[in-house]
């Protein structure tokens, strides 16, 4: 599993986030590992959040509200409730 995190306060962060998952997706493509995109998701956390929408390749990553991970599940309200 691959997670990328970035703190974006405006554009300029939001920018270099989708310069990020570009970098990756080249590099995927450059050595013949290519994302399964329909299984990359973003989660916006916090409540000021903007909640850009971000691309890899042709595609649109979806949103998710929580992720589970060997066993822990993460919410976008990082609440402990389940």
């Amino acid at each position: 599993m691959l997670i990328v995190f970035c703190q974006v306060n405006g554009e300029r962060d939001r920018e270099q986030l989708q310069a990020d998952l570009n970098r990756l997706t080249e590099w995927s493509e450059k050595w013949q590992m290519l994302f399964n995109t329909s299984k990359c998701r973003i989660m916006h956390l916090g409540r000021a959040n903007n909640k850009f929408e971000y691309t890899m390749g042709n595609d649109t990553l979806e949103v998710t509200n929580e992720e589970k991970d060997m066993g822990v599940i993460t919410s976008s309200n990082l609440k402990p409730s389940k």
